[in-house]
């Protein structure tokens, strides 16, 4: 493997116009060089640095997708240091936004090509090359024939809640033949919160039809806070939705039920928390507002608690729920 990665850094004229934020293509060259070198030290120092070159405040360069494969083939070697930081780089660069129109084809080319090479990193030893993984594997490359069963398979044996909810999603993204009764099964009460939380969400982003169970499963789901962010690594956050419980809730179409939930979660001490279901309560009434008498006890439930950004949320409710102070 180290071969083959050695061939492609070799010729200098091929990385000239490789350039990234802060410098040209020789610079991007010899970071890579460094970061594919013997000592572990300066390996990871190297992979640190491409780290912020490569993608700075989400913008990504012609360097970002000239290294996409060098970096795609460092991170299924076992022996590269700092490998969960190089798959976040990796997946920083599949989401960011290209500089030129060019630069975003070669790295949407890059990420298809490279899509059957990540599948074997579902079951990582590495938990942050895990998450991250799942989250490029369930975007779209062309391959999905091959990706959606390897994420569907991973989902159901992985041992961690987040991660598996991630790649449920992530399988439920994409049509395929039997992807209800999949998600249908993924909303057993065995399955963890986060992954019921997450068939759920699938079954409402596909607008497929809805069964009596996925409103229990959400309702039971949601009871264990917010089930699709995890705080153990930094960045774990819920990718495929900026609310994926609002979201949830629309396909519900059981107002009171859908207050309950947002009720349970704004009474929690823990802000994000709160947050989330005083967000699904507004996204939920924007969208329904004749589930105001439904939603009307959050106001002074949210005027009572202990956080000061929660608290200020206690107006927002109110002028959807016509409620008085």
């Amino acid at each position: 493997m180290r071969t083959t990665i050695e061939a492609a850094l070799s010729d200098d004229a091929e990385w000239a116009d490789a350039e990234h934020a802060y410098g040209d293509g020789p610079d991007t060259l010899k970071w890579l060089r460094e970061a594919c070198g013997d000592d572990p030290e300066r390996a990871g120092r190297a992979i640190g640095v491409l780290g912020g070159c490569l993608v700075h405040q989400s913008s990504v360069y012609a360097g970002s997708a000239k290294a996409y494969p060098v970096l795609v083939e460092l991170l299924c070697d076992q022996a590269t240091p700092r490998r969960g930081d190089l798959a976040d780089l990796v997946l920083g660069i599949t989401l960011g936004t290209g500089e030129t129109e060019r630069v975003h084809l070669d790295i949407r080319a890059a990420h298809a090509h490279a899509a059957r090479r990540l599948l074997p990193l579902l079951a990582d030893p590495v938990r942050e090359v895990r998450h991250r993984v799942a989250y490029l594997t369930g975007l779209r490359t062309g391959h999905e024939e091959h990706t959606v069963p390897a994420l569907r398979e991973r989902a159901w044996i992985e041992p961690d809640s987040l991660l598996a909810a991630a790649m449920t999603a992530g399988a439920a993204r994409h049509p395929h033949e039997t992807r209800a009764a999949w998600l249908t099964a993924c909303l057993s009460p065995d399955r963890s919160p986060g992954v019921r939380a997450a068939a759920a969400w699938g079954l409402a982003r596909a607008e497929l039809p809805w069964p009596p169970e996925a409103t229990a499963a959400v309702e039971e789901a949601w009871a264990h806070g917010d089930v699709l962010s995890g705080d153990v690594i930094d960045g774990e956050e819920w990718r495929w939705s900026e609310n994926p419980l609002a979201e949830t809730l629309h396909a519900m179409d059981d107002h009171p039920r859908a207050a309950a939930v947002c009720l349970r979660l704004a009474r929690e001490q823990d802000a994000d928390t709160a947050e989330r279901g005083v967000f699904g309560a507004l996204a939920h009434l924007s969208e329904h507002p004749g589930a105001a008498p439904h939603f009307a006890p959050l106001v002074p439930l949210l005027r009572e608690h202990p956080d000061t950004v929660i608290r200020g949320y206690a107006e927002d409710v109110e002028d959807l729920t016509g409620t008085t102070p």
